[in-house]
Order: C-alpha cells, then sequence, then structure tokens
C-alpha cells in the first residue's frame, strides 16, 4: 500500500474504532477552587494512568445532565472546569491554589472571586469543559508530566448547589489523536468531502468537481472579540507540512476567512471550495488560527487542521 493509502486506511480505522468512555456522577458542590464560609466537596481526581491515558493523548471532557445552581432555580445549569496535575495532592479548601502539581492545559480563563469575602479563587493552569448555554463537551491534549485529571464544578458559592434528580455527570472519552494537532485551547475545526464535517478523520479523500467542507467551531469562548483566521495551504501528498510555528501547519498562511470571535453562544464558521481539477497528487491544509492574550504561549492558538487529498 502506498503512503497515502496507509494515511487514509489509519484515519478511517481511528474513525471506525470504538472510543473509550467513562462517565461520573459529580456533586455539583464539588471543586478544586477556593471557598469561604461555604460548603463545597472535593473533586473527582482521576488517575490517568489507570484509565491508559498518557501525556500526548487527547480527551474530551464535558458533562452530561444539570443541577440547581441558586435556590428556587430551575434544574437546568451546567458547567465543569478540570486542571491536570503531576500529582494527587489537594490543598485545604482556603488556599487559592490548590493543586500544587497543577499543569497548564486547554482554554485559560479568569475565575473571579468568592460569594463571601471577595477571595480571589483564580488559578492559572485550569480550564472549562462544559460551559453553559455554550458547548457540553471539549477536546483537549494532556500536556507533559500530566499524572492526575481534577473535575469540578465553577461557581462562586457552592451551598446552594443540589442535584434533585441525580443525573449530573462528567464524561471523559479518549479522542483520535489529531494527525496534525492545534494548541488545543478555543478552536476547533470540522471538516469533510460532501458531508457533514466532523473532528476526526481529518484526512479526507475528494475528487474534481466534489465540495470540500470545513467548520469552524468555537466550544466555550473566552476568546470573545479576537482576530481569528482560516488559514489554507497546498503540499505534495504523503508529506508533513513544515511547521511555520508550534501546531501551525500552513508555513504560506494562504488566508481563506477572516473575522472576530463572537460572544455567542453556537457560534460557527462555514468554508466550502469545490475541488479543483488537474492537481492530482496535492493536498489542501486547512488551519484556524487567532490572536488570543490569554494563550498558552502568550501569543496564538490554533485549531486541528484539516487534510483534503485531491
Amino acid at each position: 500500500m502506498n503512503r497515502l493509502g496507509c494515511m487514509l486506511a489509519i484515519s478511517l480505522v481511528a474513525a471506525a474504532a470504538p472510543a473509550q468512555t467513562w462517565t461520573y456522577p459529580l456533586n455539583p458542590r464539588a471543586t478544586f477552587l477556593r471557598t469561604n464560609n461555604d460548603s463545597p466537596v472535593a473533586p473527582l481526581i482521576l488517575d490517568l494512568a489507570s484509565l491508559g491515558v498518557m501525556p500526548g493523548s487527547w480527551l474530551r471532557i464535558g458533562t452530561t445532565g444539570a443541577f440547581r445552581h441558586i435556590n428556587g432555580g430551575a434544574d437546568n445549569y451546567r458547567n465543569l472546569i478540570a486542571v491536570f496535575s503531576s500529582n494527587n495532592q489537594l490543598l485545604a479548601t482556603s488556599v487559592q491554589n490548590r493543586v500544587p502539581g497543577a499543569v497548564a492545559a486547554g482554554s485559560a480563563f479568569a475565575s473571579g472571586a468568592t460569594f463571601y469575602g471577595s477571595l480571589p479563587m483564580d488559578i492559572a493552569q485550569d480550564f472549562f469543559c462544559s460551559r453553559d448555554q455554550w458547548d457540553a463537551n471539549i477536546a483537549v491534549r494532556v500536556p507533559a508530566g500530566a499524572t492526575h485529571l481534577f473535575l469540578g464544578v465553577h461557581d462562586s458559592l457552592y451551598n446552594d448547589n443540589v442535584d434533585p434528580n441525580g443525573d449530573f455527570a462528567a464524561v471523559v472519552s479518549v479522542e483520535p489523536t489529531p494527525s496534525l494537532p492545534g494548541t488545543s485551547e478555543h478552536l476547533e475545526l470540522r471538516g469533510a468531502v460532501g458531508s457533514t464535517p466532523a473532528t476526526s478523520p481529518d484526512v479526507h479523500a475528494t475528487t474534481p468537481g466534489a465540495p470540500m467542507l470545513a467548520e469552524l467551531r468555537y466550544p466555550i469562548g473566552f476568546a470573545d472579540g479576537s482576530l481569528y483566521v482560516l488559514v489554507g495551504d497546498t503540499v505534495a501528498t504523503g508529506s508533513t507540512p513544515l511547521q511555520l510555528l508550534p501546531n501551525l501547519w500552513t508555513p504560506n498562511l494562504i488566508v481563506v476567512q477572516v473575522g472576530i470571535l463572537p460572544s455567542t453562544p453556537g457560534w460557527t464558521a462555514p468554508w466550502q471550495l469545490s475541488t479543483p481539477g488537474g492537481l492530482t497528487g496535492t493536498t489542501l491544509v486547512i488551519q484556524a488560527g487567532a490572536l488570543v492574550p490569554t494563550a498558552r504561549n502568550g501569543l496564538y492558538v490554533t485549531s486541528n487542521a484539516h487534510r483534503y487529498v485531491l
């Protein structure tokens, strides 16, 4: 089998293989954040090795069900935050950085203050996985040095959080590893040829005239107002694109779409191009990026890239 055939076969096998998924009932008072004059409970702490998950693996983390987060409110609220750690140590609820082994990953966000006393709660390394009104899950790469995953609810006050029907849970799945990964922060790119775009597979065989489709997603927010671009490049089929910068796979940066990330849950940006003829042996690479002040590298975030094999 030639190199292209191997690449397509591997991507199809990865797409067909059943994902490992774990569901954990979660108390809506569970948190690894600082609290004050409150009644939290300990977060869920997962030993990654026991799940067969290692640094470099990709996980999809989110929620199912909902809880009531305010007295008299409806049982329809959901959120989940997470932080990776190099150990399972958890400090007292009065400590701001309760996870001393925290390892940064995912899309950064800033927590506010405790409801009582206005004490700072923020830790730099955590990330949202499920945000009310926004998406219920995200994909993230397990960072180097991580051995444990802490999961909990984000709130300023926990003592009024209840789950009357007991359906709130965290869901963790193993994701196929992208062939051209991004920074696994604010952006997610889906792709397809003539069908509904999906995250995986990310290598698509196409023919002249067939519609190449992509869809940029902004699952959780927290980068509202940032400039985004959808960029493309062409490479010889079977070759790996050069990285202009880490996790940026389109060195010539041919801009095919540009815009501003909105504060709109459920927002997507579609892209489509009819496959041109006469370019057999060429692969089109499409990727998204954004200039985000809170990016883990201090400058930019990128989505996973998709390849369209002409």
